[in-house]
């Protein structure tokens, strides 16, 4: 089976046919068994959280890798395509293995669902599949993000002895509950009895919650700020230097190649998950600096050069107003400007007001649009919102079309930020990223 032939049948699956769905294990549990259990053959760092999971799973990952270690790793929602969520060391499961395992998985799924009378969803499939690949690789470890929640989501089944929990805001409300109580309950749900457990939550009442599920499972918890910190943090030149001190030890001047001051507590929740995770091993200041060195994080607060525009352009995937709280401050923090041409789309169960809110901290417009997909927003609905507010905003159905007029417009002392949604990135990032 060749790769298009796999992204074919997945799509026809339904991308986000899981959140239709009541949430339930029973159809994972069913086809890991009759795999015989892939999940079980490597060592797991468990990453959950509304936001940051990506960010600390690809940090942790090349930290592991700096060690010595092959490290795989599983992220959600891809970009531009789906190999991206399967990856080793950073690079993308090849288009011929994609297409080779998920040939392998097929007879199996079909025999599951034969059995259960109802078919799996498009997260399910590959969330098997890449246990499947990391059993097979052979990988030494691997770092596997929720796709949602973390209770009931598909990769609970595997059997992690490190878990982190990044931080709790209100998103998939429908889903998780309606107080970010509710949903801590939820993803603390991912920690495994008797193993060690990370969080960068700070809200006291929050905290709590996470810290009782904990107990329940005679876990550890380590809390940031508590147990493990940032001491530095500073912006540079590409990037930033921190001074991170984990339960171990204490590291100074340690660049990271990345923007926005929020990576600083990402990258420590990256480094206290590793020293977890390898409790025999002395992580020594070489093995982080080359970790760390290696970081690439596309879509976040990524800023990608333009042969025809005088102005800076980002790239960010926030699609929540805590993410785009963040992303202004990281804009604010790592940028000069004196106006900002926001390219803005997002999904029908996102808090799109809320982020309109946050945009509007800053001197700028909005383009809305609409990505392809049948959740999208319509950017009509945005413009209104946004008029209500006193945003200046103009619509623009094709994001293609929507980046192609603020790359024009924009002048030189001007920013281009296109975000709200990894699809609205996803769309526009080939028209800006030349990859390999």
């Amino acid at each position: 089976m060749t790769w298009r032939e796999a992204v074919t049948y997945l799509d026809a699956l339904g991308v986000d046919a899981m959140k239709s769905r009541a949430p339930s294990m029973h159809r994972i549990d069913a086809l890991l068994d009759v795999l015989n259990h892939p999940e079980r053959e490597v060592p797991v760092i468990h990453v959950t959280g509304t936001n940051g999971k990506s960010s600390v799973a690809r940090m942790a990952t090349f930290l592991l890798s700096a060690t010595g270690l092959r490290a795989g790793t599983y992220t959600s929602p891809h970009l531009e395509s789906v190999r991206e969520r399967i990856s080793i060391a950073g690079e993308p499961i090849s288009e011929e293995e994609f297409g080779a395992v998920f040939e392998h998985l097929l007879p199996y799924a079909g025999y599951v669902e034969t059995q259960l009378e109802e078919k799996l969803t498009y997260f399910e499939m590959l969330t098997a599949m890449f246990f499947l690949w990391a059993s097979e690789a052979p990988v030494d470890a691997v770092v596997v993000e929720v796709g949602l929640g973390g209770r009931h989501d598909a990769t609970n089944a595997a059997p992690s002895s490190v878990s982190v929990i990044t931080n709790i805001g209100l998103d998939h409300v429908r889903l998780l509950g309606g107080d970010k109580k509710a949903i801590a309950r939820e993803k603390a749900g991912i920690v495994k009895p008797s193993t060690v457990a990370i969080t960068g939550e700070r809200a006291p009442d929050v905290l709590a919650v996470i810290d009782d599920e904990v107990m329940k499972v005679d876990a550890r918890l380590l809390v940031f700020d508590r147990d493990f910190e940032v001491l530095d943090n500073r912006s540079s030149v590409g990037g930033r230097y921190l001074s991170v001190k984990t339960d171990r030890a204490t590291y100074d001047d340690l660049f990271l190649p990345v923007l926005g001051a929020h990576q600083g507590l990402n990258a420590a929740l990256a480094l206290q998950a590793t020293t977890s995770f390898l409790p025999a091993q002395d992580l020594g200041y070489d093995v982080i600096t080359e970790g760390f060195a290696e970081v690439t994080l596309p879509g976040r607060l990524e800023s990608v050069g333009s042969d025809d525009s005088a102005a800076t352009l980002v790239l960010d995937v926030a699609h929540n107003p805590d993410g785009m709280a963040t992303l202004v401050s990281g804009l604010v923090g790592g940028f000069t400007f004196t106006h900002v041409i926001f390219v803005f789309g997002a999904l029908e169960d996102k808090d799109y007001t809320g982020m309109l809110l946050e945009m509007a901290r800053l001197p700028c417009e909005v383009i809305a649009t609409r990505p392809t997909t049948g959740r999208a927003v319509p950017p009509e609905e945005i413009k209104a919102i946004a008029d209500q507010n006193g945003l200046e905003c103009e619509v623009h159905e094709d994001v293609r079309e929507a980046v192609s007029l603020a790359r024009a417009r924009a002048g030189v002392d001007e920013l281009i930020c296109v975000t709200g949604s990894h699809y609205v990135v996803g769309e526009a990032r080939p028209l800006l990223v030349r990859t390999p």
